[in-house]
């Protein structure tokens, strides 16, 4: 029997503990499916961003690839990462049975679903940052926006409804327990930065040799083709490492949800073992 369900009363360690415990069980099949489903996406990020030169930096076709790439796969990690808890939830809190050909079938609906949700929420989102002019009202803003990322668990989780009443409800939810919502989103957003460190620190190391080596070999063309490939792995691990951290958020906001919605709406879970039906 589950003993760690979506819809449960949790408190705030609770909350951030499911999302360490889920991954930590289920690590091979969850890092599988991220891989997957994402490794993709990162790999065309990747060569986009190799090909993209700062110094020059105009509105080309380049910019607006990597854009409308970076979105579809927000959009497929969030997708993926409800899906999965939806799965453990609803299967005796495991994935072992959870295949790649089960969750091809209802992520490209699931995607679209959440690709919806992230253009509407994205404008918000920017707004809130351009009051950033005064500090303290900018820093108000951006925790003002935070329920709309309650949007996509609301409406994977519980299809059933219109996309406004679902925005309201995540406002709402949200906004009940604000502080907590804070809470968990700063946690999170340290995790991101710890494991966004294990990247940046060999790519500094990277920068550093760059350096020493163009000035001794400059005209060395084995150092040149070596460096570019190292900098195009490391564009794709980065790549690869924001989606996972961007994974993991989702899949706190997605307990966070289960158990605000149990504390302040009383759902449970065998009405919602129907709408995961409706996925498939």
């Amino acid at each position: 029997m589950n003993n760690n369900r979506l819809y449960r009363n949790r408190t705030l360690t609770d909350n951030v503990n499911m999302v360490f415990d889920f991954v930590g069980e289920n690590w091979r099949k969850w890092f599988k499916m991220m891989a997957y489903f994402l490794l993709p996406f990162s790999v065309l990020l990747g060569t986009t961003l190799a090909k993209f030169d700062t110094e020059t930096f105009t509105f080309n076709i380049t910019l607006v690839g990597s854009f409308i790439l970076f979105f579809v796969g927000c959009a497929v990690v969030t997708a993926l990462e409800i899906l999965l808890v939806r799965w453990y939830d609803t299967h005796d809190g495991t994935l072992d049975e959870c295949s790649v050909a089960t969750v091809w079938r209802m992520l490209p609906k699931a995607t679209l679903k959440c690709l919806v949700s992230i253009v509407i929420g994205t404008p918000l989102i920017v707004v809130s940052l351009l009051f950033n002019i005064i500090p303290i009202i900018g820093l108000l803003a951006v925790f003002a926006m935070l329920p709309v990322f309650l949007v996509c668990p609301i409406m994977l989780l519980e299809p059933k409804d219109s996309l406004w009443n679902k925005a309201k409800r995540a406002f709402s939810l949200g906004h009940k327990k604000w502080g907590r919502l804070i809470l968990i989103t700063l946690i999170m957003g340290v995790v991101a930065i710890l494991i966004n460190n294990a990247i940046t620190f060999p790519l500094a190391i990277y920068t550093a040799l760059d350096s020493t080596f163009q000035i001794s070999t400059t005209d060395s063309v084995f150092w040149s083709f070596l460096g570019d490939v190292f900098e195009y792995i490391l564009s794709v691990a980065q790549c690869f490492m924001i989606f996972i951290e961007m994974g993991l958020f989702v899949l706190a906001m997605t307990y966070y949800y289960g158990s605000v919605a149990t504390e302040v709406e009383d759902i449970g879970l065998e009405s919602d073992i129907d709408n995961f039906a409706n996925l498939k």
